[in-house]
């Protein structure tokens, strides 16, 4: 490379030289992101359409939707437009990233000042934020439909979860605002209280399906009880493709705290930047699946144990009563 260039890049910041110096790595990167993004997206568009082909062919029967699911509706509608905009963010960092390189190693004027870093837009970032916590909503209200019958403890999980949820909507405030300087630091913190919060509410679900299953298998015989309890519905209900993505995300972030997690933005580990962006999509996916499978009846909820909860037969035991 002339030298006129290496002084041109000898004005770019660290994130610049950081790009440029492993010849378009970081703009490849970006790129990888954005393509993965848009497979998954791709994924939310098919699961949405077929929410929404649901709803109407519910309506068509000149069936009223109840007022819940009339929330949820507006819930999958705001969380495809989320995903949008994830996506959208992507593809635009990308480009961004990948112009600025191509300006560089064609000698051109760089665009911005000599002090100027690297910026990505803030569309994926508000999507994100927004996925984040409209799913910690959605987990806290798939909790109290399950524990309904619950008191005390009920109210303790859920003011415990709501910690959770502020707290996650407080650092993720701090990383939408300190994008240009240190996110890494934030994003850690928020993807920590998100999987906790996770991995909280969905062991708490999961294990009451489970024991619904035994008292029903106990009651009624082995082929009974797999009809709300099945490995569809333990993926769905667990958010598993969300926790899994949130522990990878999280693996390849916490790299960054060589030397300094506050200063290294996303520069040590390039796969949390994919990671990062398929997490996004994921946070829309999983919970929009779920309510999918509420639309379609195929969920516990507070009506099951009532439905299948007093089952009589002719075994001479008269009747057995299931409970959860």
């Amino acid at each position: 490379m002339s030298d006129s260039n290496f002084r041109h890049r000898s004005h770019l910041t660290y994130n610049t030289l950081w790009c440029t110096n492993t010849f378009l790595e970081c703009g490849l990167i970006f790129m990888y992101g954005a393509i993965f993004t848009f497979g998954v997206y791709c994924i939310n568009v098919v699961v949405v359409l077929g929410y929404l082909h649901l709803v109407l062919t519910h309506l068509a029967k000149k069936k009223r939707l109840r007022r819940h699911e009339w929330i949820l509706s507006i819930y999958v509608i705001l969380a495809f437009i989320s995903s949008t905009f994830c996506v959208t963010g992507a593809i635009n960092d990308a480009v961004v990233i990948l112009s600025v390189i191509c300006d560089v190693y064609s000698g051109s004027p760089y665009s911005e000042s000599p002090d100027s870093d690297v910026k990505t837009g803030f569309m994926f970032v508000a999507g994100f934020m927004f996925s984040a916590w409209a799913v910690d909503v959605i987990m806290i209200w798939r909790f109290l439909v399950v524990y309904h019958d619950f008191r005390l403890f009920k109210w303790i999980i859920l003011g415990f979860s709501s910690l959770l949820l502020m707290g996650s909507i407080a650092f993720g405030m701090l990383q939408a605002i300190m994008t240009s300087i240190n996110p890494a630091i934030y994003l850690v913190v928020l993807e920590a209280f998100a999987l906790s919060q996770n991995m909280l509410l969905t062991s708490l679900i999961v294990g009451r399906l489970l024991l619904f299953r035994y008292r029903t298998r106990k009651a009624l015989g082995a082929q009974h009880g797999n009809e709300y309890i099945n490995v569809t519905t333990m993926i769905v209900e667990s958010q598993a493709l969300l926790g899994i993505g949130q522990v990878v995300l999280l693996a390849t972030i916490l790299p960054l705290q060589s030397p300094t997690l506050a200063n290294n933005n996303f520069k040590n580990s390039p796969s949390s930047v994919v990671m990062y962006r398929i997490v996004g999509q994921l946070q829309v996916l999983t919970p929009v699946l779920l309510i999918y499978r509420v639309m379609q009846g195929k969920t516990y909820d507070s009506k099951t144990v009532v439905e299948m909860g007093t089952v009589g037969f002719s075994a001479g035991n008269g009747a057995r009563k299931i409970t959860a």
